[in-house]
């Protein structure tokens, strides 16, 4: 991979006012500094470069009031391979449209249908800036969760069964206002959000059946799985690779549709944890970047096939009633009676556990690298025949927690007989 362009679109000091201004509502404000720095580290994001604005500015005409503000934002990567794949899938212009669209739409269509005050909000961090365009600057600014309490949750163990609690409440809630928009809007057939962006990936073929293959070989090397292994080239051999099961997947209709997070792995999500006991209270969801309307079958099986542990996902049955009853009683709060019951949910997405297990044959070995393995794309460009070079070499030589977590996926779908 070349070595090339190292800094983010330039931040200025003028930017960085209206920006205050914005979120504060404040028109007299004096901006003294700012500084910016990297707010992830190689391997926590892929689509974007993020930074954290820190900026000292005091307010007021007679009597001047010091304060400070804290911002992460998200940019266009500087590379330009990376940035030419970013804006193929257009990948920001749809997280762009998103927060200032979709959520909006969310919250103003129930002011406008159904006067209410008491507003039902996605669990979301509060967004004050989205641009696509370079001019004053092409960036999603959003408030500094780190600053009320949140942070990640350990990839490499997995997300607890309390952390899935919250994402199945938070993605019921989420899918339930995405079908009240749905009813009152024609979002769902707006193009970035309708179609499949990863078929403009021609690449995406290959990818997906090197990655099928590389399992093959990990699974031959372990004792006691080459019957496994025999399973698993068998059904390499069956869906020819996997892109187009996958896409199958994807274009599959079903009961009930709804905009989907779509990017469902364990850092596109923060948790806000009790002080003294360190139970997880809140989620915010993070990274609308492929947004799409789906079956929301799709967003639960991503995550919990890509980030949980066989442990935590042999508590799906309960976590997916709470799913359900949360999205139903969603539904009925904003006017609608959604005829989709538990046992209708229950069957359809039993049928997507396929769908979970390409994703994390894809996304496991990638999101589990070590971070010395793992290019930091602001300092290297992207070169895609290089990053599968890179996926297989992370799996051959990958940590036997990752072969674990693949290991468990292969045999439940062994068990309930996709393999």
């Amino acid at each position: 991979m070349e070595e090339a362009r190292q800094e983010v679109d330039d931040i200025t000091l003028e930017f960085v006012k209206t920006l205050i201004e914005k979120d504060t509502g404040e028109d007299e404000i004096e901006v003294k500094d700012f500084r910016s720095e990297r707010a992830t580290e190689a391997g926590d994001n892929f689509a974007t470069i993020v930074y954290r604005i820190t900026a000292n500015y005091s307010k007021g005409c007679e009597e001047k009031k010091s304060c400070e503000a804290v911002y992460v934002g998200k940019f266009l990567p500087v590379q330009p391979k990376h940035r030419e794949f970013v804006q193929q899938f257009r990948i920001f212009d749809r997280e762009v449209a998103v927060y200032n669209d979709l959520i909006p739409a969310m919250i103003n269509l129930q002011k406008e249908k159904l006067g209410r005050d008491d507003i039902l909000v996605p669990n979301i961090p509060r967004c004050i800036y989205a641009n696509g365009e370079s001019t004053p600057i092409a960036a999603v600014i959003m408030e500094d969760l780190r600053k009320k309490g949140f942070r990640l949750a350990d990839k490499y163990q997995g997300l607890q069964p309390d952390e899935v609690r919250l994402l199945m409440e938070a993605y019921g809630r989420y899918h339930g206002l995405g079908v009240f928009v749905d009813r009152h809007s024609d979002f769902s057939s707006r193009p970035i959000f309708s179609d499949n962006p990863f078929q403009t990936f021609p690449e995406f073929q290959d990818m997906m059946r090197n990655c099928l293959n590389s399992m093959c070989k990990v699974l031959e090397e372990i004792p006691g799985q080459e019957e496994n292994a025999r399973k698993m080239k068998d059904y390499v051999v069956k869906v020819d690779g996997g892109r187009e099961r996958l896409f199958e997947f994807m274009g599959r209709k079903g009961k009930l549709l709804t905009f989907l997070h779509g990017d469902c792995w364990c850092n596109n999500m923060m948790f806000r944890y009790d002080p003294d006991t360190g139970a997880p209270v809140e989620i915010k969801i993070l990274d609308l970047q492929i947004v799409v309307y789906g079956n929301p079958c799709r967003d639960l099986m991503h995550a919990l096939y890509t980030s949980t542990s066989k442990e935590t996902r042999e508590q799906m049955p309960a976590l997916f009633k709470l799913y359900h009853d949360t999205l139903i009683s969603t539904t009925n709060s904003l006017g609608i009676v959604l005829d989709y019951s538990y046992e209708e949910f229950e069957k359809e997405i039993a049928g997507y556990e396929e769908f979970g297990f390409l994703l994390a044959m894809f996304v496991i070995p990638i999101i589990m690298a070590e971070k010395k393995d793992i290019p930091d794309f602001t300092k290297t460009d992207l070169n895609m025949d290089e990053l599968v070079r890179l996926r297989e070499q992370q799996l051959a030589k990958g940590s036997s927690a990752i072969k674990k977590r693949l290991v468990d996926v292969v045999e439940h779908m062994v068990e309930i007989g996709v393999l």
